[in-house]
């Protein structure tokens, strides 16, 4: 049984005749005494127009067009009512829409700081800064135009890499790295459904080319032994000794703590020392744990700035305070401080004893992997004492020491 009854009929707009003697043409769907107009989105001239009959003139020059026109829209309306019928839904003129539905536009300035909003109330404070630094660079390449997904195309991204390289001067791993926080934030609009894939540039465009391996970071035993032995009065006054003094003993707990970075050295509680002989910790990065025996000096270290007296929960150096930096804002502001001013101090110390690497605090970590692996531990070993999510992270510190195994064997090719 049918329930819905309408009729179709076919209408020349002459009220809205334009300058080229043409009127638009629509489609009426009447239901009772209420009617729908539905645009053909064509217009034609209206000599060719019969209004007695509504109808288009035999002698119009496109008449077969028009024709095919019409039937196809009257087509699709009749299928819905069909539909429907079959259904047994009612429909109304409303359900009839000659609106086409309009692809909101997606800007990649409101995904980028919707993402870093996120990340900042997650406490993530380096990746907002990270993400909003690749929006920066973008928006200053774009002069601040707020652009669309759409408009980023491999052309596109070809000049935009050419700009940083160019104008900006930056390096391959820089210009890697700002093409990677975009193509992040593609991804989570395609995973959202906010964009189709397959708009997604990246499809085309790699990014791992922008990316090459860093300068060696790990000195020798000997080295790090020079470092140790070094009476750092030798190059300091009364008012830098302290930071020479704490940016050496930061350098050497890190050597001894497994490679232990500043970050986690300065989360470090009371609580953390087990039985006065073990630390025990979880990464602030990949947040597996980490457990090892303290050496000696490092323990040294540890007393060395310990307080008379303290809390389970206060800090055991002199990096964050407790009850003082609160926020993850504060204290990503306060390790960020105070890691720029050890490595400027590691650089002096370096600088001084002629090393030929720039010194800084990952030196340590990178050296603490490299003379694991000459004393022959296994990569995995290491991996697990450093904390990483997985051994292809390790080998990254590794490969400058796999080169010169290379090298070496190469030595005896003839």
């Amino acid at each position: 049984m049918e329930i819905n009854n309408f009729t179709i009929n076919l209408t020349c707009r002459s009220d809205r005749i334009d300058n080229k003697n043409e009127a638009p043409l629509y489609l009426t769907i009447n239901q009772g005494k209420q009617r729908k107009k539905i645009s053909l989105d064509c217009k034609l001239n209206v000599n060719y127009w019969d209004n007695q009959n509504k109808t288009i003139t035999q002698d119009c020059p496109n008449k077969a067009y028009y024709d095919l026109l019409i039937d196809s829209k009257k087509q699709e309306i009749n299928k819905k009512i069909v539909t429907a019928n079959l259904e047994g839904k009612e429909l109304f003129l409303d359900d009839f829409s000659d609106k086409k539905t309009k692809e909101e536009k997606q800007f990649v300035k409101q995904h980028f700081e919707k993402y870093i909003q996120e990340l900042y109330a997650e406490d993530r404070i380096k990746n907002a800064k990270y993400y909003l630094c690749c929006l920066n660079c973008l928006l200053d390449f774009t002069h601040g135009r707020n652009i669309e997904f759409k408009q980023i195309n491999v052309p596109f991204l070809t000049d935009f890499v050419y700009w940083m390289q160019v104008t900006k001067q930056l390096k391959k791993n820089t210009i890697g790295n700002r093409l990677r926080g975009l193509k992040a934030i593609f991804n989570r609009a395609i995973a959202s459904k906010s964009i189709s894939s397959s708009i997604s540039p990246f499809n085309e465009f790699k990014v791992g080319k922008y990316k090459e391996a860093t300068s060696k970071r790990a000195i020798p035993k000997t080295d790090i032994q020079r470092i140790i032995d070094l009476d750092v009065k030798l190059l300091s006054n009364k008012r830098t000794l302290p930071f020479y003094e704490f940016a050496k003993d930061m350098f050497i707990f890190s050597y001894l703590g497994c490679g232990i970075n500043i970050v986690d050295i300065a989360y470090l509680t009371y609580a953390n020392i087990i039985n006065n002989e073990r630390l025990q910790f979880r990464r602030r990065k990949t947040k597996k744990l980490i457990t090892f025996k303290l050496q000696p000096l490092a323990i040294e270290i540890i007393n060395k700035y310990r307080k008379q007296e303290y809390r389970q929960e206060d800090y055991i150096f002199p990096i964050l305070t407790y009850g003082k930096h609160k926020t993850a804002k504060d204290k990503y502001n306060r390790v960020t401080f105070r890691t720029k001013m050890i490595n400027e101090y590691l650089r002096k110390i370096g600088k001084h004893l002629g090393l030929e690497i720039k010194v800084t605090s990952y030196v340590a970590r990178h050296s603490f992997a490299t003379v694991l692996k000459r004393s022959g531990v296994n990569t995995s070993i290491i991996c697990e004492a450093m904390g990483h999510s997985s051994e292809k992270v390790t080998q990254i510190y590794l490969d400058s020491f796999e080169n010169e195994q290379v090298d070496a064997a190469m030595s005896n090719l003839l």
